[in-house]
């Protein structure tokens, strides 16, 4: 198998520096990108697209979480397989400065040189100077950013592309291994790939109270292609849950 990219502009369908707003869902925008390789001159079996976002954590909200999502298409079977991964330990951040604040401390927090970071003035999207790392290059684009600020202060944030934030690269590889998981499941039913857990069951019992909780008993699979589900126990085996996870025990 040979792995090849296509050279499509995928800041059409959002960029993480606001100049482009993603429209629609995350799958909506991987099958986007699928369609725009798609239409490359080639005779790939399979499409792999990519998508990230970054936000406060679904449940656990003060936690921020890299969710990255993997869509593969296989024009063959004309199946596409979804996977994704919430990584809670992301290099994201942003600093606003002004013209005498530590550039260098800023800078530092946000992992860098390894960490690639965007210079922009505060409260602008434009200009923007993306995939520094360089220091030089950081303060002449502080400069440039000066010039064009409103109120004499700028911004560093994280550059989240993940040619730049290794940290992202991390959690795409986390995706990518729950997508293989997905690859290597078949259906029982029309024995294609990608039987996987849809969804959990709740009600796990309390240890102490013997409550339904609302973590999962047990788990739904979906399959990609056909209706065919199936219930199975948790994976892990886990029977009770503790008390202090309990919302009667500890509200």
């Amino acid at each position: 198998m040979n792995c090849l990219r296509v050279d499509i502009d995928t800041d059409q369908f959002g960029t993480f520096t606001g100049e482009v707003s993603r429209v629609g869902t995350v799958r909506e925008t991987l099958r986007k990108k699928i369609k725009s390789a798609s239409e490359f001159p080639g005779d790939g079996r399979f499409i792999l697209a990519s998508e990230g976002s970054f936000g406060p954590h679904p449940i656990s909200g003060f936690i921020q979480t890299d969710h990255e999502s993997l869509l593969i298409w296989d024009r063959k079977l004309d199946v596409e397989i979804y996977a994704e991964f919430p990584y809670q330990q992301p290099v994201h951040g942003e600093k606003v400065l002004g013209p005498r604040d530590d550039f260098r401390a800023a800078l530092k927090s946000l992992g860098f040189p390894e960490h690639g970071v965007i210079v922009h003035p505060d409260n602008l999207v434009v200009p923007v100077f993306k995939g520094l790392h360089r220091e030089r290059d950081v303060a002449q684009a502080m400069i440039d950013s000066f010039m064009a600020s409103a109120n004499a202060k700028v911004a560093i944030a994280s550059d989240l592309r993940a040619p730049h934030n290794p940290t992202r690269r991390k959690a795409i590889f986390e995706a990518g291994m729950v997508l293989i998981d997905k690859l290597k499941s078949f259906c029982p039913s029309c024995s294609y790939p990608g039987f996987a857990i849809a969804r959990g069951i709740p009600g796990l019992p309390c240890s102490f109270c013997t409550e339904p909780s609302s973590l999962s008993k047990a788990v739904v699979f979906e399959c990609a292609r056909c209706p065919f589900t199936g219930e199975r126990p948790r994976l892990d085996g886990r029977k009770p849950v503790d008390a202090s996870q309990c919302e009667y025990c500890n509200p």
